[in-house]
């Protein structure tokens, strides 16, 4: 949902503090205040949101209207303090959606629990407490989680769905080997930044969809990616998820590094064919919101006869370094329109309809798992 689609938000009243113990009683009144006729109490989930220790206030409130324009739901907004005190404070509010088909509102709630770190240790038992049992409930990371925290583990028990955003990676290949196994022990995790993705996936796919073209996907052997330096995580998931698809299984890794922190990885495909996949990236002056992008990739075979080079490049950054390199063969350019520096509240709508497993998210990241898994040989 962008900004300009968005529907406009109200508030009841402006955030009030309150004791902890006062939380319920407090939200109560700001109903009892309005009456039924005027706004309407509604909850359809729960979304526990973990913000970043430093979150500025206008990208906090940002996030509160994309959220309470979505559905009416319950929010508990947990965010580090920096005081030191060893205390939770509360807010409450409550953020009505206006819809021009209805005269009164519908409302959801929005409570603020800021503490110290060690305070924050208290938080799984409070949060327990506030949440509604039988909605379904949210966790969202707007930060890298520490998935060895307590905190962590507390929560994501208590979650039907776990969001984070690989985009926000402190240590990009180690943390997606952290979310695979998060995966692989069942914890029901998505990662807003595969749905970043999907315009990739779906041009690439429209390129070999028709008939003719689909038996040239087979003869693929080699690939090469081009991404924003400074996150690698959608280079990797983008590259796990071809792979899945063609049933690629990742053999060998040298790390080249240099300018361009490049990687070189061989995969073995159907009937043994040798594929080279090249991660390259590239350093940009202004890499805007989100780090770390796809710029584009380039599909070739070394069978002339397959005639399938293909690049696939962002329309904001062109195609010159795939073009340059583009030997012989006569390659297919195609334009893609992605969901680049796509803030991450703008992606949560999505995630916030369905909760369990991702499979294909699950497929892609095992395959990008296991090639990150290899012992890496420097050059």
């Amino acid at each position: 949902m962008t900004a300009s689609t968005q529907t406009p938000i109200v508030s009841l009243q402006a955030p009030k503090d309150v004791l902890v113990t006062q939380i319920e009683a407090e939200l109560t009144k700001i109903w009892q205040s309005y009456g039924e006729n005027a706004a309407a109490r509604a909850t359809t989930f729960n979304l526990v949101v973990i913000e970043p220790a430093v979150m500025s206030v206008q990208d906090r409130m940002a996030a509160v209207d994309v959220i309470a324009s979505q559905s009416p739901c319950r929010v508990l907004d947990l965010l580090p303090s920096e005081d030191g005190a060893d205390e939770i404070t509360a807010q409450v509010a409550a953020y009505c959606p206006i819809q021009k088909t209805r005269s009164s509102l519908i409302c959801g709630e929005y409570i603020t629990l800021k503490g110290s770190p060690s305070a924050f240790e208290r938080l799984p038992a409070l949060v327990s407490e506030l949440l509604i049992h039988d909605l379904p409930i949210f966790l969202w990371y707007k930060c890298c989680p520490d998935f060895e925290h307590r905190l962590f583990t507390k929560l994501h028990e208590l979650s039907d769905r776990v969001i984070v955003d690989s985009a926000c990676f402190t240590d990009p290949e180690a943390d997606l080997l952290r979310v695979h196994g998060c995966l692989q022990a069942g914890i029901p995790l998505a990662d807003l930044n595969w749905q970043r993705l999907a315009p990739w996936q779906e041009l690439t796919a429209q390129a070999f969809d028709p008939p003719d073209r689909r038996s040239a996907a087979w003869e693929i052997d080699n690939i090469t990616i081009d991404y924003e330096r400074g996150n690698s995580t959608q280079a990797w998931l983008f590259l796990g998820w071809l792979a899945s698809r063609l049933g690629w299984r990742p053999v060998s890794r040298v790390h080249e590094g240099g300018d361009y922190n490049i990687d070189h990885l061989e995969f073995l495909g159907r009937n043994d064919l040798k594929i080279s996949a090249e991660l390259a990236a590239l350093p940009i002056a202004d890499v805007g919101t989100v780090v770390g992008d796809l710029i584009g990739f380039k599909l070739t075979s070394s069978n002339p006869a397959a005639n399938l080079c293909n690049v696939f490049c962002s329309q904001s950054t062109g195609c010159v370094r795939m073009e340059a390199s583009g030997g012989a063969q006569v390659c297919q350019i195609h334009q893609v329109s992605p969901l680049s520096d796509q803030r991450a509240d703008a992606l949560l709508g999505q995630q916030l309809q369905r909760w369990g497993q991702d499979v294909l998210f699950a497929e892609s990241l095992a395959v990008a798992a296991q090639a990150l898994g290899l012992n890496a040989q420097d050059e």
